[in-house]
């Protein structure tokens, strides 16, 4: 069991939380942080993970993925016993789930799952050569043009510790394996099983997706294909979980650093597409866009690199670009902007439409305004940044 959820851990976190207890004892019925009194019944609790009242006080055994781990005396107050024990199942609870959680993530080490955290999160494999060497040998096809996604499918692990909790753990470990794989299986198969998608478990909750995409493809021109398969992968999860994932969708860039790239882009999406929107939803980096420039985790040069695929063709026509900036100079005031530019009210508006179709950003619409402005802040003409 993990050190941080010992019965020493669990009775300070018990105790700062619930008021009126009496002790809590380690599985001999000896006090913790106590003198050292023993206690007959608390062992006689422990021992056989019974409940017991006697004396006015309320033992219960503290049990942690189906073992025991000491007891807790609760002073009896029969107006708010029973809001305490319910307190306190749940606080037990939620600590034996965390450390199930914690014991799943370590046994993520199968042979595919291994090799597919090792090309992406670190630089053990050196060169494209090496990866497709070692994942034909695990039956991966790496030869195709792939972009990484990331799914996170919040509380399908709580759905497994409540279902298989009271289990033994090496029947748990079995039968959460066969789920995940089953999840994999059908995630397969309604891509048709082409070998060139490749599926892992990434962890508790996660998955990740080694994407191909076919034909004459770029960086640019990937971005609707990789969104919409992404929607095509959060129906089929929910179909099968009854959960709605959240996606993170990486650009697709060729080669083993595009590869790496492609998962810092998803990782990059999810983590900031989660904190701005939230959950159940489907973030591409394009989606994202210039609000990545806040991240201080992303290098100047890939904030660059960014606005220039976000707004780089405002730049190709001086008209719109002088256009954008007046207005949002002009706290997006139609009616300043156009006295500014010298244009009836009218053309400005026609040229903020023509602004939205080719940027997919709606210099009217706050959120989009401030992602702009972040871009003309890094890439326009007067910055020294790119």
């Amino acid at each position: 069991m993990d050190n941080s959820f010992d019965i020493y851990s669990i009775s300070k976190l018990v105790k700062s939380v619930i008021s009126n207890i009496y002790t809590i004892t380690e599985t001999s019925g000896v006090e913790i942080d106590g003198n050292g009194k023993y206690f007959e019944i608390a062992k006689r609790v422990a021992e056989k993970s019974i409940i017991k009242q006697k004396d006015n006080i309320y033992w219960k055994p503290i049990v942690i993925n189906n073992v025991t781990l000491g007891t807790i005396g609760i002073k009896i107050n029969k107006k708010s016993i029973d809001n305490q024990i319910e307190l306190l199942d749940g606080l037990i609870n939620e600590i034996s789930y965390e450390t199930f959680l914690k014991e799943q993530s370590i046994k993520y080490n199968n042979p595919k799952s291994t090799f597919i955290k090792e090309l992406l999160e670190t630089d053990v494999i050196k060169n494209f050569d090496q990866a497709i060497d070692k994942a034909d040998i695990l039956g991966l096809n790496l030869r195709s043009q792939q972009a990484v996604l990331i799914i996170e499918v919040p509380g399908l692990y709580k759905n497994f510790y409540k279902k298989f909790n009271t289990m033994q753990k090496d029947k748990i470990d079995i039968l959460i394996n066969k789920e995940c794989k089953k999840i994999i299986s059908d995630l397969k198969m309604s891509f048709k099983n082409y070998e060139q998608n490749i599926f892992t478990c990434f962890g508790p909750n996660k998955f990740i997706v080694l994407k191909w995409a076919k034909g004459q493809i770029n960086t640019l021109n990937t971005v609707n294909f990789y969104k919409s398969k992404a929607k095509y992968i959060s129906e089929t999860i929910k179909k099968y979980t009854g959960i709605t994932p959240t996606i993170g969708v990486g650009q697709y860039y060729p080669g083993l650093s595009g590869l790496r790239k492609s998962f810092m882009d998803a990782q990059s999406s999810l983590t900031l597409g989660k904190k701005i929107w939230g959950d159940e939803k489907i973030y591409h980096i394009t989606d994202v866009g210039m609000y990545m420039a806040l991240s201080s985790n992303i290098t100047v040069e890939r904030k660059c690199e960014l606005a220039h695929q976000i707004i780089g063709k405002l730049f190709d026509e001086p008209s719109l670009y002088k256009t954008v900036e007046i207005f949002l100079n002009s706290d997006m005031n139609l009616t300043i902007a156009s006295k500014k530019l010298h244009l009836h009210r009218n053309t400005l508006i026609y040229r903020l439409d023509k602004i939205k179709k080719e940027i997919g950003l709606d210099p009217r619409k706050f959120s989009d305004a401030i992602q702009i402005k972040l871009g003309i802040l890094l890439y326009s003409p007067k910055s020294k940044n790119c």
